[in-house]
C-alpha cells in the first residue's frame, strides 16, 4: 500500500509534535550533590564590647567584656570572641568566667561558653574560691547554675576534683555539685 503525500505530511507533524512534546517536558532534578545554605550573617559586629547590667538599686549586677560580638537577627543571638563575664551576687558570691568563645541566647539567660573555660566563685565567709576548667559550659546566669558534659576539674586551695564525662553546679548561695563519669578527688584536709 503506499503511502500518500497527505499521510506523509500527517506522520511528519505528528513526530514534530511528539518531539515538542519531549522536549518541553520537565527534567527531573538532578542532585548536584550537598545544597549549601545561604551564609549567616550577622546584622552588626561590635569590636571592644564592654556591657554593664544594673541592679534595682543602680548597683552593677554583671559586667561582660568581649574582644568581638557578632549579633544574628534571624534568632537573635549573639556570638562573642574572647568573652569575660562577671555577675554580682546581693547575696552570693561574685562568678566570673572567661573562654575563648561564648554564644549568648536573645534573652540573654542562656550563655554557651566554649574552649579554655574557666570560672571562678569568689571566696565566701566558709570557703575558699572555687575554680572550675573545662573545653565547654553552659552557664544560667540568673539562676546561678551551670553545667558541662566534657571533662572537668575543679579546684578549691589545695583540693582539687576531676569528672570524665561532666557535671552540674549550682552557685548560689551554697554550691552544690553533681558530678558524672569516672570521678577522681585529691581533698586535702584543713590542718
Amino acid at each position: 500500500m503506499p503511502v500518500t503525500g497527505r499521510e506523509l505530511w500527517l506522520a511528519v507533524l505528528l513526530v514534530v509534535i511528539g518531539l515538542m512534546a519531549w522536549w518541553l517536558l520537565p527534567t527531573p532534578d538532578i542532585d548536584p550533590g550537598p545544597r549549601t545554605t545561604a551564609e549567616r550573617r550577622p546584622d552588626y559586629v561590635v569590636e571592644g564590647l564592654r556591657a554593664i547590667t544594673l541592679d534595682a538599686a543602680g548597683l552593677p549586677e554583671r559586667r561582660l567584656d568581649a574582644s568581638r560580638l557578632r549579633h544574628y537577627p534571624d534568632d537573635g543571638s549573639s556570638e562573642l570572641d574572647d568573652p569575660v563575664l562577671l555577675v554580682h551576687g546581693e547575696e552570693a558570691p561574685d562568678l566570673r568566667a572567661r573562654s575563648a568563645r561564648a554564644w549568648i541566647n536573645k534573652r540573654g539567660d542562656e550563655i554557651l561558653l566554649e574552649e579554655d573555660v574557666w570560672l571562678q566563685r569568689a571566696a565566701t565567709s566558709e570557703s575558699a574560691p572555687i575554680e572550675l576548667r573545662t573545653s565547654e559550659l553552659l552557664v544560667l546566669p540568673e539562676v546561678d547554675y551551670a553545667e558541662t558534659a566534657r571533662f572537668v576539674e575543679i579546684e578549691r586551695e589545695r583540693d582539687r576534683i576531676t569528672s570524665t564525662e561532666g557535671m552540674r553546679a549550682w552557685l548560689g548561695e551554697t554550691t552544690r555539685i553533681q558530678l558524672f563519669g569516672r570521678a577522681r578527688a585529691a581533698l586535702t584536709p584543713d590542718s
